[in-house]
């Protein structure tokens, strides 16, 4: 496969702003989706623990986010196939019916069985419609705007950053938690008008896209399943499930060396360390975000509006931190700049662990993990940029593809892990789960340090 030495050489005819007529579409309709992944991702996040609470559903609860996490695996792998073989617009269509779906059944749900069950299937309509974004930036956006396309994506989640939380609490305290799903449904079809235009002007991919065999969907499929059974048996740490977890992740690192560019789990240098960058970064403030609105709630008496601060502070360093590095010279060394974000997010990361293991106001966390979040906002979207650049026009469905499904098995092992540290401890030693689940997190976000210190091509 041959890959450009740097970023590609930018025409006199490049429009001066992603709002030109010819790139607004493309930037506004992709920010109106990704506004909408994250308003419901957030929601979920601080509504969990009333959810888990009213459906009696505790047992489920790492599944509650596994299996949105289990069945992306899937829309992703397919999703960047059909992106290649015959461009993005059907892909995303069908994504985004799928999402709504999910809300839908989630939101009608009456036992923890059937929400889960809603999540899903929208982990399956957001794994083939985020990659279907990614292609729709790769083609319609050219190289030289493409960072500030991702800081416009950042940008995005601000105000569900801000808005989602408080707003997610004043549902789940004054009417129900169903309406945190049922009230963004329809915002789907609509976020789907907006980026029309866009998509209809995209194409296939430059040849067949002839990668995706059956095994490969077999592999997917394992992947997810194993995914599922991680998160299901991370709840249950007796008897023979603790023999049937490290099998089954041993089953899904097979799976994942035969969905991902060859070297990505040992870290070869280039494409394979950037996607491993993503993947450990991801996992990390996955499996974090899943317990802090719960350490909240328990540990500080933090009511849902209140412990969904933490996802609100989180939110808008990330975004200001992705607008950093959207406004830094186009002569700014990327790799470079990759490693430092990573590395403010793992310190901070590990200060996070010890601030809940030492008792420390509940502001103190969120402040910390903010911090991190900054980090990740430096880094996070460089990665989506230096997998462009590194990918033939035919191969853009199938690396976006493997970037965003290393990061979702990543998080899947992470939320496994952190599952049983959490089953294990809480119902006696409560303080030493959360510090547990903390440390795992952690752990796992500083093989990103390593990763980036191996991104740049030989």
């Amino acid at each position: 496969m041959s890959v450009s030495a740097g970023p590609p050489a930018v025409a006199a005819e490049v429009p001066r702003s992603i709002f030109s007529p010819g790139l607004r579409s493309a930037s506004v309709g992709a920010a109106a989706l990704i506004a909408l992944l994250a308003l419901e991702y957030i929601a979920v996040g601080a509504a969990m623990p009333t959810i888990a609470a009213d459906l009696d559903g505790y047992h489920l609860y790492n599944m509650a986010f596994g299996a949105t996490v289990a069945t992306s695996v899937v829309g992703m792998i397919v999703g960047g196939w059909w992106s290649d073989h015959a461009g993005p617009r059907r892909v995303t269509v069908v994504g985004v019916l799928l999402f709504t779906a999910g809300l839908v059944l989630a939101g009608l749900a009456l036992s923890m069985e059937v929400f889960v069950a809603g999540r899903a299937v929208q982990g399956l309509g957001s794994g083939l419609t985020t990659v279907a974004v990614y292609v729709v930036i790769a083609q319609r956006i050219p190289d030289v705007r493409r960072p500030a396309v991702f800081s416009l994506l950042a940008a995005a989640w601000v105000v569900p950053g801000l808005a989602g939380p408080l707003l997610t609490g004043l549902i789940v305290e004054h009417l129900t938690w169903h309406w945190v799903f049922l009230g963004v449904a329809p915002f789907a079809l609509l976020s789907l008008l907006v980026f029309w235009r866009a998509l209809r002007a995209t194409r296939a991919g430059g040849e067949d896209a002839s990668y995706l065999r059956p095994s490969t969907i077999l592999w997917a499929v394992v992947a997810a399943v194993g995914v599922g059974v991680l998160n299901l048996a991370g709840e249950r740490v007796e008897g023979v499930e603790r023999l049937v977890g490290p099998l089954v992740l041993l089953l899904v690192a097979v799976a994942s060396w035969r969905l991902l560019p060859t070297g990505t789990l040992y870290l070869a240098r280039g494409l394979p360390s950037v996607i491993a960058v993503r993947a450990a970064m991801g996992g990390s403030f996955l499996a974090a975000e899943a317990y802090l609105p719960l350490m909240l709630r328990d540990e500080h008496g933090y009511s849902p509006a209140q412990a969904g601060a933490v996802l609100a502070v989180a939110s808008v360093a990330w975004a200001l931190g992705s607008w950093v590095q959207g406004r830094l010279g186009d002569g700014v060394d990327r790799y470079r700049l990759m490693l430092g974000g990573v590395s403010v997010f793992s310190v901070m990361m590990v200060l996070l662990a010890v601030a809940v293991w030492a008792g420390w106001p509940g502001w103190v966390p969120i402040l910390v993990y903010g911090l991190a979040t900054l980090g990740v906002g430096l880094a996070y979207p460089t990665t989506t940029l230096l997998v462009m650049r590194l990918s033939p026009d035919a191969e853009i469905g199938r690396n976006s593809s493997a970037l965003q499904v290393g990061e979702s098995l990543t998080g899947a092992v992470a939320l496994a892990l952190t599952g049983v540290v959490f089953g294990y401890f809480y119902a006696s030693l409560p303080h030493v789960s959360f510090v547990g689940t903390l440390a795992v997190a952690a752990l796992v976000g500083s093989v990103a340090v390593v990763a980036a210190l191996r991104s740049r091509p030989a």
